[in-house]
């Protein structure tokens, strides 16, 4: 109970609960349609999606101080891809809740005759960014942690016989595909962070029109990331650090 109270007292547990729940929607919906389902239970889906996505957008609000907050820490990392990468997510991030909040203004009715469509497309172009940037900090990370587990198993191997040429790319593969999966079963922040940015990069992808996938695939995706970010918030030390 402790830990539940804790968890909720967070808001950006609350709005990881409220993303959770507007992709369940949007694959509900998906499933409901493919079953031939009324259109009321559709529309009473589709409504309770928009609804939440607008609540999301309020607890967002502010979000782009702690962005650039972020930003500025980031600057003092000693490692200068980190240190790229990481400034760039984290400014991207702060532009793309910057124009989530005028969405949510225009929205609401604070601003009416808003752009909406505009403003969408401009904040799902710098989450794109920052997702992008996130996957290439994962990818930076996972060719470290392979070159530090091969060097290791390199001194720890004792010499043998080089292999036949014929069988000695398959086996290189092989080789290496067993260490990747090594280092990623060793290092669950990395690869719940991994795991979470693929799931996320679809979404912008498909609402700028750069692919094209079903509802039912998005709301998996979405609820996915959703349930990993939730997973991380619960157990901090899945959270992949600086």
């Amino acid at each position: 109970m402790e830990a539940w109270v804790r968890f909720s007292a967070q808001s950006q547990a609350r709005e990881r609960l409220l993303r959770a729940a507007q992709y369940a929607c949007v694959l509900a919906g998906a499933a409901l349609s493919r079953a031939g389902g009324g259109s009321g239970s559709l529309s009473r889906l589709q409504h309770l999606e928009a609804h939440l996505s607008l609540g999301r957008k309020l607890l967002r609000l502010g979000g782009s101080a702690e962005a650039l907050g972020g930003a500025q820490r980031s600057l003092h990392l000693p490692d200068p891809v980190l240190r790229f990468c990481l400034t760039l997510s984290h400014l991207n991030r702060a532009l793309f809740l910057a124009c989530d909040n005028v969405l949510w203004a225009g929205k609401s009715g604070v601003l009416p005759g808003l752009a909406l469509e505009k403003w969408s497309q401009r904040a799902f172009r710098y989450y794109l960014f920052a997702l992008l940037v996130n996957l290439s900090r994962d990818a930076y990370e996972l060719r470290l942690l392979l070159e530090r587990a091969g060097a290791a198993g390199k001194r720890g191997r004792s010499p043998e016989k080089p292999p036949r040429a014929e069988g000695s790319a398959r086996l290189r593969l092989q080789l290496q595909l067993q260490l990747l999966l090594q280092v990623l079963r060793d290092n669950p922040p990395l690869l719940l962070d991994l795991l979470r940015n693929a799931c996320d990069l679809l979404i912008p992808l498909e609402r700028l029109g750069l692919c094209r996938s079903s509802p039912a695939v998005v709301g998996f995706c979405g609820l996915a990331s959703s349930l990993l970010s939730i997973l991380t918030i619960l157990h901090p030390w899945l959270k992949l650090k600086p």
